[in-house]
């Protein structure tokens, strides 16, 4: 990549549009970006870069702080660079996220950021992520390599070259992304930690079922159980104890749930006897209980006989009210008749009230309506005249205006004659001091000149030699020369004395010009203000036109407002007058639609009263054929009726169903007691107190065997889930101890931790082979620009097994075959090794990125601390790199580079703000 031309607007330092056409520097060699420290050199390799990837070249700058404080509000802030790759020319363009004036009216809107890549064939994208992504796929770097590629940066490659091995690999990890590695050490640590916490769960939870065995403390095996439980007892030999014991429980659960089986057949024999004594006496007592309900229930039968036919005589009556029912019920739909014309005689009145209603408020509003139309009929007559005057004030008002305008000028202008007048006061003494100066300077001069020229015999006496002629009189012998006094002027003193005298009768002559053109300009400005006030006829000098212009202001501002609110009065009038035109007719016409609405209201009230005189009257004669006088009453009979039939027909078929059921009671109790007597009738042998004492007897021995059984069927249950989780557990705990061995192997390894040989981690191993390549490729610099004397070497051996080591950096001194660390080198030295190490760094990035042609770089700074051999030195190494076809810019401030180097950019920081930069060959 080589950048052909670069265009800056408002960007940085640079205010205004700024255009470089790097093309002219050629396609190899090197060339100097030079000026003062903060004019902008580096800033034009950010422009470079945010241009390429939406991105400042430094990790300090944002965007957002591209905008340049020195530039109008209107300029926008953009780059444009165009560069060739691979024999093609691309040209992007970008602006960041700026405040720009609004298009309509005052403040200022936010424009996004914007970005456009334009291809060789035409095509262009014009999104920021696309062209980023486009510049990263066209070159095959990103912003942080291009970084480490093309810019030199040598403070921070000093600090590389200084750093401790714990410093490199942090930077390193940035470099040449070795993260995944460092992860990989961490995740193998955290595995290893992991397995260890579930060992030793492991142990733990095995030590925790062991301590769960349960055995009978009479059992021979309990002693065996306490050793296991105390650790004294091989996890195997604990299994073979626990089986045993489960399997002796296991046998002698057995006979006691058959002795239980035993036990539980003999309860049943005894329980059955004592269910037939239970029997026996159960029908005994049934039988007088049965006796003494059947001679009860047989005096109520004769009462509910009784009862039954005294309901039945009722029937007759019974009969009549259903007759009457009937006819009734055929009467109804007569009455549901009658309601529905009371109802229509209800809604005829209904509708009658409201029409009457509503023809009152109509009456009403037509006689309101009248009025109104009369009322806004006066006031358009009132509004005849309006808006004759209208134009008369408009003038009046514009002629109050353009004297209120005048005043303003003119108070303006007493204000630039105040000022004016004060300068020429100000300019006056200036003059007046400088016109001191000038006569002391010239006195001065004067009296330095006559006497330096009295002094001159003196000043010839000293430079006569005896046996040289004397350059006045020409004798070869001096008896008596003249002296110079002490305090004789030198011609030096003399011609500074003339210099300073003709300096300060300049600057007279230039203050006294200034001060005349001032009071040329204030005279002027007083002629204007007098023809003013007399154009205004204020009637004043023009010390008092500010008292007056006050009062004058006050007074056509107070007749403007009048003037303002008569044309508002007669513009509302105007309006109004044309509201009114419009407005009468249509009330008018909504009067002549009410009236007839009224007309056709009174003759729909005649109609309703005449319907409702012959509903009333039919009304009147349907009523007179009816028994009841609504439907309500005639139901209320109905539902009397109704219910005096069912209570009699429900009477008899209770007082019958009373007798019935009664009857058939007294038939089953005879029934029921002589079964029980016949069952008595039969004898048995069976005792009961015997049957009890042998049920308490079986009894207590079947609690006796249960209580046993539950004891040795807990102790089972829970010494074989035990067995169980033991088992499992033992097996997890095996798998975990060959985890353990491997994983810690295999952590150790990776994190630099095997003992009695050297710390060195894995993502430090893979970054040893990086910086073994980049320190081949730095050398090849450093021996250029030592003049053989150094070489760059990583350490092989730790100083100790503790700390970290791996990537520590010695240099050989070939002058004397000593090998030290780097950071005994001079200060000088220290430049040429780190410049050697950020050129091998980027030689390493770019072979990496996998063939990437970057047809340009830029070293900045750092070369003031070099003498003139090793800047020497330094110049050969970098011109070096710039052959071919690669063009090398040198980003400095150092005087001596200017003169080494033809090909510059010379960035100049403006007095009045903002930089410039231009391109000398």
């Amino acid at each position: 990549m080589r950048p052909l031309k670069l265009i800056l607007s408002a960007f940085g330092p640079y205010a205004d549009r700024t255009e470089l056409d790097l093309d002219a520097l050629g396609t190899n060699g090197l060339y100097l970006i030079t000026g003062i420290t903060g004019a902008g050199k580096t800033c034009i390799f950010d422009a470079i870069t945010y241009a390429l990837y939406g991105e400042a070249s430094g990790n300090s700058r944002d965007s957002s702080m591209f905008r340049s404080k020195y530039a109008k509000s209107e300029v926008p802030t953009k780059v444009e660079l165009t560069f060739s790759y691979d024999g093609k020319t691309y040209t992007v363009k970008r602006s960041p996220e700026q405040e720009k004036p609004r298009a309509h009216g005052e403040g200022f809107t936010t424009q996004k950021p914007a970005a456009e890549l334009t291809y060789p064939d035409g095509r262009v994208l014009t999104k920021p992520k696309e062209v980023s992504n486009a510049i990263q796929e066209i070159m095959g770097i990103n912003r942080d390599q291009f970084m480490q590629i093309a810019m030199i940066a040598q403070g921070d490659f000093l600090k590389l070259l200084l750093a401790s091995t714990d410093d490199r690999i942090a930077i390193f990890r940035q470099l040449f992304k070795t993260q995944l590695y460092k992860n990989l050490q961490e995740k193998l640590k955290q595995e290893f930690k992991d397995v260890n916490d579930q060992r030793e769960t492991a142990k733990n939870s095995l030590k925790q079922y062991i301590n769960g065995i349960y055995s009978d403390e009479t059992d021979v095996l309990s002693i065996e159980i306490k050793k296991a439980k105390a650790g004294e007892l091989p996890l195997g030999e604990t299994l073979i104890v626990l089986k045993t014991l489960i399997e002796n429980d296991t046998g002698a659960e057995t006979s006691l749930n058959a002795e239980k089986d035993i036990l539980d057949h003999l309860l049943e024999v005894v329980n059955g006897n004592l269910g037939k004594l239970e029997e026996r006496k159960k029908a005994e007592d049934a039988v007088l209980a049965k006796k003494t309900i059947l001679s009860e229930e047989e005096v109520n039968l004769e009462r509910l006989q009784k009862e039954y036919l005294e309901q039945d005589a009722k029937t007759p009556e019974t009969e009549a009210a259903s007759t009457e029912k009937t006819k009734l019920e055929a009467e109804l739909p007569r009455y549901e008749a009658l309601k529905q014309l009371e109802e229509l005689i209800q809604s005829l009145q209904n509708s009658l009230g409201e029409k009457t209603k509503d023809f009152a408020g109509k009456s009403e509003d037509c006689n309101t309506g009248i009025e109104a139309v009369s009322a806004l009929k006066d006031e358009l007559k009132s509004l005849s005249n309006a808006g004759e005057n209208r134009q008369k004030l408009s003038a009046l008002k514009e002629k109050a205006e353009s004297h209120r305008d005048s005043f303003s000028d003119l108070e303006k202008d007493l204000s630039d004659y105040t000022g004016k007048k004060n300068k020429y006061t100000e300019l006056q003494d200036k003059y007046l001091k400088a016109s001191k100066e000038s006569t002391r300077a010239m006195a001065e001069y004067e009296a330095k000149n006559k006497a330096f020229l009295d002094e001159q015999a003196g000043i010839i006496a000293e430079t006569l030699e005896d046996g040289k002629p004397c350059p006045v009189c020409g004798s070869t012998k001096h008896p008596c020369c003249a002296r110079k006094s002490q305090d004789a002027p030198t011609e030096d003193q003399v011609k500074q004395a003339k210099s300073d005298a003709e300096n300060a009768s300049k600057d007279a002559q230039t203050k006294s010009e200034a001060c005349a053109a001032c009071k040329a300009e204030l005279a002027a400005a007083e002629k204007s203000i007098e023809n003013q006030i007399a154009a205004l006829e204020l009637g004043c000098s023009k010390e008092e036109a500010g008292s007056h212009l006050e009062e004058a202001v006050a007074q056509v501002n107070n007749e403007i407002n009048y003037l303002t609110a008569a044309i508002q009065a007669e513009e509302n009038n105007v309006a109004r007058k044309t509201a009114l035109e419009t407005e009468i007719p249509e009330k008018e016409k909504d009067l002549d639609n009410l009236k007839k609405e009224l007309e056709d209201l009174d003759k729909v009230i005649a109609g309703l009263k005449a319907e409702i005189q012959a509903k009333s009257s039919q009304l009147e004669s349907e009523r007179k054929t009816l028994r009841f006088e609504n439907k309500d009453k005639a139901e209320n009979r109905i539902s009397e009726l109704d219910t005096l039939i069912s209570d009699r027909k429900e009477s008899l078929k209770y007082a019958e169903k009373a007798y019935n059921d009664t009857d058939k009671a007294v038939r089953e109790l005879k029934s029921a007691i002589r079964s029980l007597e016949e069952q008595l009738t039969e004898k048995t042998e069976l005792d009961e107190e015997t049957e009890t004492q042998k049920k308490a007897e079986y009894t207590a021995k079947r609690q006796d065997v249960e209580n046993k059984a539950k004891l040795i069927h807990t102790r089972l249950t829970s010494n074989e889930a035990t067995l169980k989780n033991i088992e499992e557990k033992a097996g997890d705990l095996e798998n975990l101890e060959r985890r353990y061995i491997w994983i810690k192997a295999l952590s150790n390894t990776a994190n630099g931790n095997i003992p009695g040989k050297e710390k060195i981690m894995l993502e430090t191993y893979i970054q040893m082979t990086f910086f073994d390549r980049i320190i081949a490729r730095a050398n090849t610099r450093f021996m250029v620009m030592s003049g053989g004397q150094y070489e760059l070497k990583r350490r092989k051996e730790a100083e100790n097994n503790r700390s970290q080591t791996g990537l520590d950096l010695d240099v050989i001194d070939h002058y004397n075959g000593t090998e030290r660390s780097v950071k005994t080198l001079s200060g000088g030295e220290s430049f040429k090794a780190s410049l050697s190490l950020a050129l091998g760094l980027s030689d390493e990035i770019q072979s990496s990125a996998g063939g990437v042609k970057l047809d340009t770089m830029f070293v900045d700074e750092g070369f003031g601390s070099l003498d003139e051999d090793s800047l020497d030195q330094a110049m050969k190494a970098l011109t070096g790199l710039a052959e071919g076809n690669r063009l090398v810019g040198i980003i400095s401030h150092v005087s001596e580079l200017k003169n080494r180097i033809d090909k510059q950019i010379v960035v100049t920081k403006n007095q009045t703000g903002g930089s410039s930069a231009v391109i000398v060959l």
